[in-house]
């Protein structure tokens, strides 16, 4: 059991760095899931880990580290052990240094957050603008979260008979199956309750709808407000609900091009240029500006790299070369080319 403590502890570290790979990502969800002592060091190591990290906590970052020291039973005299604590500490003092020169993807906060009436601590994972990220949580669920993502869940997440998240943005949930609790996942408008299932939800605060599609399985959709209005999504099928007029309608769709987004790519089919713009600028971490009512109509279809510069992309999807793009700083402007 030491030995396997040991491993678990050197795990966390690297996935808090970032620096895990998937056959080491598999090995921790392996024994989170084998004994609660794991499950409980992975939510003592969050919290603590997020108050060294937030500003207002910036005083306390010796004290959390004695905290963390002392929590995680990290005790450098340990006979069996050759993992030292002088060891955790230059990979912790890694990840502070990760955090101050590389301005993290992804990074916890513990806040009190008002829910159904009551005070709740979540865990809060943010993805800034011009990023990706893969998480994976307590329960060995796999979600990817886009560009301007926030995904938020509690720390006794494990405890609870539903398994529940609250989303705002984009997020591809690959769910652990685990019939006796359901996993919801909670937006401003809907909610999606599933058992074990590969889906997408895109939820974004400015953009008009919120869109569901399932890959596989099967999901429940049903609005906040009126839980009876659900929808039963089967595999290819979306629910898009418009905010505007408070309705719900199910379509076929190509679930796994919808998705094209984890591998690095912008997918888009029937896409209003307005939406598209949108995407770009949440991608590029930009501001378009457009001032063409004749691009505001077009509607596009296609895929992009986003490997490719801003410049690029922009150049791939004028092809016909009728529009201007000035760019100065984070703002571009987009104008009707004079003929």
């Amino acid at each position: 059991m030491e030995n396997q403590l040991k491993e678990f502890e050197e795990l966390l570290v690297d996935y808090f760095a970032g620096n895990l790979s998937e056959e080491d990502s598999r090995r921790l969800c392996t024994l989170m899931k084998s004994d609660r002592i794991y499950r409980q060091k992975y939510e003592e190591m969050a919290k603590v880990r997020a108050k060294s990290f937030v500003p207002r906590f910036e005083n306390e970052k010796k004290t959390n580290y004695a905290e963390l020291v002392s929590k995680l039973s990290m005790h450098p005299n340990r006979k069996h052990s050759t993992f030292s604590l002088r060891q955790w500490g230059y990979r912790i003092a890694a990840v502070v240094l990760l955090v101050i020169t590389m301005s993290v993807t992804v990074y916890y906060i513990y806040n009190g957050i008002q829910i159904a009436g009551q005070s709740k601590q979540l865990c809060m994972m943010e993805v800034p603008l011009g990023s990706q990220t893969k998480v994976y949580l307590p329960d060995g669920t796999v979600v990817c979260l886009n560009s301007g993502s926030t995904l938020k869940y509690s720390p006794s997440f494990l405890k609870q008979k539903t398994r529940d998240v609250y989303l705002t943005g984009e997020g591809y949930f690959e769910v652990e199956k685990n019939p006796e609790r359901p996993f919801i996942v909670h937006t401003n408008e809907l909610k999606v309750k599933v058992l074990g299932t590969v889906f997408n939800i895109r939820s974004y605060h400015e953009d008009p709808e919120v869109e569901v599609d399932l890959v596989e399985g099967k999901v429940n959709v049903s609005m906040n407000s009126d839980e009876k209005k659900n929808v039963v999504l089967s595999p290819d099928e979306c629910l898009i609900y418009n905010k505007e007029r408070q309705q719900m309608r199910k379509d076929v769709t190509d679930a796994k091009r919808m998705t094209l987004w984890t591998t690095g790519r912008l997918n888009f089919v029937n896409t209003s240029f307005v939406s598209l713009m949108k995407d770009i600028e949440r991608r590029y971490n930009v501001k378009i500006n457009i001032e063409s009512e004749q691009a505001q109509k077009e509607i596009f279809s296609g895929s992009i790299d986003v490997k490719l510069s801003i410049e690029d992309v922009l150049e791939y999807i004028d092809v016909d070369k009728k529009y201007t793009w000035t760019r100065k700083g984070n703002m571009i402007v987009v104008q009707d080319k004079r003929k």
